[in-house]
């Protein structure tokens, strides 16, 4: 249970917060931390907190001190924004894809494998999955769970795109590849290893093998998450003599 000091602004007590939370011109007014002018004891701590939480969101746009993170509070919620991270995470794929081969460059190659959609860097694969591992809510920790597992299905298939990788690989024999900082080159040189540890640079034989195998394995992940999953977590504090 959250102390009165801790507990997040229920909609009924963040409507007199709302405007000094999204106004960036005002760096002094009053922040959702505990301050001498609120009394948070007085807050209910029933409704949900989710109107707080996207009003922060919608800050972070601007203030870089700011988490950018929505949480999910529904699996509805879950389903619907893994569903459109996984469409954008198809739509980056087939716009590389699409580009000639003699047209790669850094910016519509490797700039979109740095900054794909299904992975961590995006707060929206946070938002989907964390609650998997604390919601009290069998619903939620499924739906969080499901989501988890197309991420990590969308990540092997992405690796097993060979019109993604022919693209790299031909970005990497330019000149343009050679003359890049040593950051930029280990991220090309670790992406094209990505795609062979993959079976990219097997036989058809051995690779369509391998893909079997990586598939196996992400379905002994899933089995061994919804194990997790089943079981609900004990939110009590610890008893003391």
């Amino acid at each position: 249970m959250l102390s009165p000091s801790t507990k997040p602004l229920c909609p009924c007590c963040f409507k007199a917060f709302s405007s000094s939370i999204l106004e960036e011109s005002n760096a002094a007014t009053v922040t959702i931390e505990r301050s001498p002018l609120f009394d948070f004891s007085s807050v209910c701590g029933t409704c949900a907190p989710s109107d707080v939480e996207r009003a922060l969101a919608e800050k972070a746009k601007t203030d870089p001190t700011v988490p950018p993170i929505i949480w999910l509070l529904t699996p509805l919620e879950i389903q619907e924004t893994a569903a459109r991270v996984l469409e954008e995470t198809t739509k980056n794929l087939d716009e590389i894809a699409a580009v000639n081969l003699s047209e790669v460059t850094f910016e519509n190659t490797v700039f979109k494998l740095m900054t794909p959609p299904n992975y961590k860097t995006n707060p929206q694969v946070a938002a989907c999955k964390f609650l998997q591992h604390c919601s009290t809510d069998s619903e939620i920790r499924e739906a969080a769970s499901k989501a988890g597992s197309e991420f990590a299905k969308s990540r092997v298939l992405g690796r097993m795109r060979k019109d993604v990788y022919e693209r790299l690989k031909a970005y990497s024999l330019t000149d343009e590849c050679k003359n890049l900082d040593s950051y930029n080159q280990h991220f090309v040189k670790s992406a094209l290893q990505d795609f062979e540890r993959a079976g990219l640079a097997l036989s058809e034989e051995d690779g369509n093998r391998l893909q079997q195998l990586l598939e196996q394995e992400t379905a002994v992940c899933d089995e061994y998450k919804k194990i997790l999953v089943m079981t609900t977590p004990n939110c009590s504090s610890p008893k003391t003599n």
